[in-house]
């Protein structure tokens, strides 16, 4: 039986021990989609971006991100909760604006998961059609969300081994890409280091490219939802952090650099104005020829399907837990008495994700120029809003709560990265138009829906502590205990 039951056949907690770190890994790796991101966002990056200066880019966020990383691993041991962000913002702040947190939490993986449906709905179409099979994209959409919905509650152990060989096989081909550039250059052709070089960098396309250089890095914090389920969590999820940030953070510094070398710099600024979506897997058929080009633009599907069950898995985490706190429906708090995985949260899920992807086809969105952008803004600000928020939180925590940890790694690191992150979210906010690819007023509007999701699940905690003190007082428990 769980340590935490509604009745006395009502599972409510997750599987205890089920993984170790290097799931946790796989689980925040995948939540990237890094060969979508290289067939697909990069250029567009270098394009919108700053050029030729985007691995430098990706140095410095991925920096960034370990700074706050150091804050974040600090306060771990203080805070068991699958909630992430809610609990760290909860524990950092009080509970109305970790109720906030977690609101805006919820809201951006919903759609960061929407706008992976269009894509992956479209690409399926596009595959499927080739093949004589013409079904809409919102068909393949709906299919996939049905599918991560049985994969979510057959058990985070399940999903870990399938995600292991779809990463395995999306990372693979990236490196195998990046291996045959080294093979192919004359050995007297040195590479290029004019990427890294601060004129390359700090132009203009800086703030721009930041949009999409942090999107890349998006579910990095989602180590600390699994640290009721990973074995040695006070090891594991600090571990799983930092390998996945830096993980991250070199395969794209590495693989950009070494396609901008391969094409030349300035024919790379060419090709990914002119055909962005073709340029990564044109060098791929190139270096390794048209067959195995094919199996990586399979390899596209299966990566953004990874991406879609680690946000699923995710998102029905953040509806558990926030249920078993009292704050939705409590039927979501149930875990299957087999898998013990959150299967109602995750059928509750699926059933929104099912509505969405059904309203955007009634209304005649387009999955790729509609769905696709207008889903990334919440998405992208909303994520990037909670960590600026959890780093303020950090900094609160450890200036009540005295501690044997240093001051660089309690005051010093998240007080730098909460100055980066709010710089990184204003540069995203100017520049939301990059991002949608739609006129202001539309994309303003969704900048703004983040910040109102925020402030209307606050009014609904400050209704809970006049309305039901007893609900707001378990709560509080939560800040006491976790």
């Amino acid at each position: 039986m769980s340590e935490h039951t509604n009745g006395r056949h009502e599972h409510t907690g997750l599987k205890k021990n089920a993984i170790g770190w290097f799931s946790v890994f796989l689980m925040v790796i995948t939540t990237n989609g890094p060969l979508t991101s290289m067939a697909g966002g990069v250029p567009a990056s270098i394009t919108l971006g700053n050029g030729i200066g985007l691995p430098g880019s990706y140095v410095i966020v991925c920096a960034a991100y370990l700074l706050f990383a150091v804050g974040f691993c600090a306060m771990n041991p203080y805070v068991q909760n699958a909630g992430a962000f809610y609990a760290y913002i909860t524990k950092g702040l009080g509970i109305i604006p970790g109720v906030g947190g977690a609101g805006i939490a919820v809201f951006s993986y919903n759609a960061m998961l929407l706008a992976c449906y269009g894509m992956l709905g479209h690409f399926m179409h596009v595959a499927f059609a080739a093949l004589g099979i013409d079904a809409p994209w919102w068909i393949w959409a709906s299919v996939s969300a049905v599918a991560a919905n049985f994969l979510c509650v057959r058990g985070i152990e399940f999903s870990g081994r399938l995600l292991l060989l779809l990463m395995a096989s999306e990372v693979g081909v990236i490196l195998l890409a990046d291996l045959l550039v080294l093979l192919h250059r004359p050995a007297s052709d040195s590479l290029s280091l004019l990427p890294f070089s601060p004129d390359a960098v700090f132009t203009p396309g800086f703030g721009p490219s930041l949009i999409f250089v942090v999107a890349s890095f998006m579910g990095f914090e989602t180590a600390a939802i699994y640290s009721q389920e990973v074995r040695d969590p006070q090891r594991a999820v600090p571990l799983a952090m930092y390998s996945s940030i830096l993980f991250i953070g070199l395969l794209f510094v590495g693989s950009i650099w070494l396609m901008l070398n391969h094409f030349g710099m300035s024919a790379s600024l060419d090709m990914a104005a002119k055909n962005p979506g073709a340029m990564w897997l044109d060098m791929f058929a190139t270096l390794a020829g048209p067959t195995a080009a094919k199996a990586a633009a399979v390899l596209v599907l299966t990566s953004l399907f990874a991406a879609v069950l680690s946000f699923t898995n995710v998102v029905t985490r953040y509806w558990h837990v926030l249920a078993v706190r009292g704050l939705v429906w409590q039927a979501l708090s149930k875990t299957h008495v087999r898998h013990q995985s959150p299967h109602i949260a995750s059928a509750a899920h699926t059933a929104v994700m099912l509505l969405l992807i059904l309203v955007c086809a009634s209304t005649g969105l387009d999955p790729m120029l509609q769905v696709l952008p207008l889903a990334s803004i919440p998405a992208a600000i909303g994520v990037l809003m909670a960590q600026s928020l959890t780093a303020i939180a950090i900094v609160s925590f450890f200036r009540k709560h005295r501690s044997g940890v240093s001051l660089w790694r309690s005051q010093l690191a998240p007080t730098l990265s909460a100055i980066i992150l709010i710089y990184f979210l204003v540069q995203m906010i100017l520049h939301v138009e990059l991002l949608s690819g739609q006129p202001a007023l539309p994309s303003y509007t969704l900048a703004l829906s983040v910040v109102l999701v925020g402030c209307a699940v606050s009014a609904y905690a400050v209704y809970l502590r006049h309305s039901s003190p007893h609900r707001f007082e378990q709560l509080s428990e939560f800040v006491a205990q976790s």
